[in-house]
């Protein structure tokens, strides 16, 4: 089992990792793929901190200072993300928005794992239970995505026409 601090930078390895292969992707389609993923991913990574990571930091170490940064770039960045995901592939304006994403999210890891991340695993938490909480919270948070996504699909997808019935020359 990972502990928290793990799964926050796994999360941010992963990230960092989408912002390169965005970088390196030529075609439009490719890229607002892998922006919309990197979306996603960033949100359900942001609502783990908020829901469990950030309150049980505070619990036991305060840091309300650095927490309420944190909170506030979070902010940002799913301000971000908002227009990044209503953007087209064709939008000209998409790589730079991503790249406005991508600098507001290298600012807060670098924060994170350079002052809060150190602090929490020198601290007394118990960040492999965190861990776990997180874990189950990330499958949970993908299995709505996954329904709301199906649903979506469903929804703009054209109704099947009924077949046509044959007429036939018998009578009924």
């Amino acid at each position: 089992m990972f502990s928290a601090t793990q799964l926050i930078k796994r999360d941010h390895k992963k990230a960092e990792d989408m912002f390169n292969k965005f970088e390196k992707t030529k075609k439009a389609e490719a890229k607002k793929r892998i922006a919309d993923q990197a979306c996603q991913e960033l949100e359900i990574h942001a609502a783990l901190e908020e829901e469990i990571f950030y309150p049980a930091v505070r619990k036991t170490l305060g840091e309300e200072d650095m927490l309420e940064e944190a909170k506030q770039e979070h902010q940002q960045a799913k301000e971000i993300i908002s227009e990044v995901k209503r953007m087209s592939a064709e939008d000209d304006h998409l790589e730079e928005k991503f790249a406005e994403l991508v600098e507001c999210i290298q600012h807060h890891v670098e924060e994170e794992e350079g002052e809060l991340l150190p602090k929490v695993e020198e601290s007394d938490m118990d960040l492999v239970n965190i861990g776990e909480q997180m874990t189950e919270r990330r499958e949970e948070l993908m299995q709505q995505r996954q329904k709301t996504q199906r649903a979506q699909k469903k929804s703009t997808r054209k109704p099947k026409k009924a077949p046509r019935r044959r007429k036939s020359g018998r009578a009924a």
